[in-house]
């Protein structure tokens, strides 16, 4: 369970990022405490190697004279001691074999400490340089040494000048130093990792909010929202799902109706046809009106016959498989084919038909339509139209070419409808008031095809326009783009 609990935090956004930059910011702050370590400690140091370098080339100097003859092997001794005491420390002249042959204290004729060994060696080999030596005293204390050594030629043997002092001073203020740069660098390095896991929180909170939110929205809760707490890119991509989750709930209540407005288009006329069987299965219905009733069961066949193929075209318009073959047309000439063969069901209906065309010696618009899909849209809009308008009434068909698109008018002078009602016209299964139908001849729609006509339209890069008004008709305006 742990080891579970340990995965999902490793592979948590939030505890990366803040690994990563906390990583990051500890790298830095050691990098830049090793560098003025560094920097205080050679400072120090500094000061310390050039006295240092100076009482060398003084007692190289003396040993100079000593070979010379100069001065004698006492003043050499006298001298020395006066340059310990400038360094608040001791000289040793050392030989070949590590034993102190002139010195500024007692340890002369003894040998150095082999805690020596090394700056010795290094001297031998004709190499100065510096480095702290610790040192065990009698009582038992630690002494820490700041020494340099550097070699010199006695009567062609080689020997060593070993100068040192305490360096309890140098290691105290080194400390402090130490202390100073690494108190306000953990200081901040706390600062920072708090900052850290504020931006951390901040930046994989709504991600989290998101992940939970999405989970919530797999299970068919659509009211689960993620709060937008910043206009930055994690506010809008907060704002994008929230309005994802808006389009998912819109689209499930659409799904929802569209189911409801299936079933009961499809149980109306199931629950017609089962009740005319049973009937005149029970002999409830005598023979002689089975004809005509017969009838009616065919006509509800037809009706369900429409549903199923409105239904399948409309599924493949909007899924978009394989449905418009859209090349060149003529408009006029597609206009006219269609409406040869709406002829008959207007003169049925006792309709007049006004056709409207551009001027014949005007080179006619070509657009980029389906054919097949164009009559569709046509036969649509006037069943439309024949079923709302009255007999006597009139239904005018006019085109409309502009210099970039091609208008179709579709007006009738039927019922017309109200501004609810035409505000609803490209619901699927929306019906309007049928008791201001007009044309019984007229097959009963299934309020698919103002649907289907919209997406035709669109799908063929148009647009469609209506506008209405009660008890004067309803008029559709079609508008594709021409081609130039």
């Amino acid at each position: 369970m742990f080891k579970i609990w340990l995965k999902g935090k490793y592979n948590s956004l939030y505890l990366k990022i803040f690994l990563s930059f906390l990583a990051t910011c500890v790298l830095f702050f050691a990098g830049l405490f090793l560098f003025w370590n560094y920097y205080f400690t050679d400072l120090f140091y500094k000061d310390k190697v050039e006295l240092l370098e100076k009482r060398v080339v003084e007692v190289t100097r003396l040993m100079n004279s000593v070979q010379d003859g100069t001065i004698s092997t006492r003043e050499l001794k006298y001298t020395v001691r006066i340059l310990a005491r400038s360094i608040n420390g001791q000289v040793w002249l050392v030989d070949d074999k590590g034993n102190i042959l002139n010195g500024s204290s007692d340890s002369e004729g003894r040998t150095i400490p082999k805690q020596m060994d090394a700056q010795f060696i290094d001297g031998l080999h004709g190499h100065s340089g510096y480095g702290m030596v610790n040192l065990t005293a009698p009582d038992g204390r630690i002494i820490n040494l700041f020494t340099y050594h550097a070699p010199y030629q006695l009567n062609e043997q080689p020997m060593v000048f070993i100068l040192h002092f305490p360096a309890g001073d140098i290691s105290e203020a080194i400390s402090a130093v130490r202390v100073n740069i690494l108190v306000p660098l953990l200081f901040s390095l706390l600062a920072v990792g708090f900052i850290l896991y504020i931006i951390s929180r901040k930046l994989a909170g709504p991600l989290q909010q998101m992940n939970r939110a999405a989970l919530e929205l797999a299970h068919g809760d659509f009211t689960t929202r993620v709060p937008v707490t910043s206009h930055d890119e994690v506010g809008q991509l907060a704002t994008s799902f929230n309005f994802m989750v808006e389009q998912l709930e819109e689209w499930e209540g659409t799904r929802q109706e569209f189911l409801t407005n299936v079933s009961h288009e499809l149980r109306s006329p199931l629950t017609t046809l089962r009740g005319f069987i049973l009937a005149m299965n029970d002999k409830i219905i005598p023979e002689e009106k089975y004809s005509h009733y017969l009838r009616i069961c065919d006509q509800e066949v037809q009706r369900l016959q429409r549903l199923v193929t409105d239904l399948l075209d409309l599924a493949q318009i909007q899924n978009g498989v394989d449905v418009f073959r859209l090349r060149p047309v003529i408009m006029i000439e597609a206009l006219e084919e269609s409406l040869e063969l709406l002829k008959a069901p207007i003169a049925v209906n006792e309709i007049a038909l006004h056709l409207i065309l551009p001027n014949p010696d005007h080179e006619p618009a070509q657009v980029p339509l389906d054919p097949d899909r164009f009559a569709q849209i046509v036969h649509n809009l006037i069943y439309n139209a024949l079923k709302f308008t009255p007999k006597g009434g009139t239904l005018t068909v006019a085109l409309e070419e502009a210099e970039h698109e091609v208008h179709l008018f579709i007006r009738d002078t039927g019922t017309g409808m109200t501004d609810a009602e035409l505000a609803r016209i490209w619901d699927r299964f929306y019906k309007a008031d049928e008791a201001r139908t007009s044309s019984s001849d007229v097959p009963t729609g299934t309020g698919l095809g103002l649907t289907i006509v919209k997406h035709l339209v669109t799908g063929m890069h148009g647009t469609i326009q209506a506008r209405s008004r009660l008890g004067e008709g309803t008029e559709f305006r079609v508008t594709f783009p021409r081609i130039s």
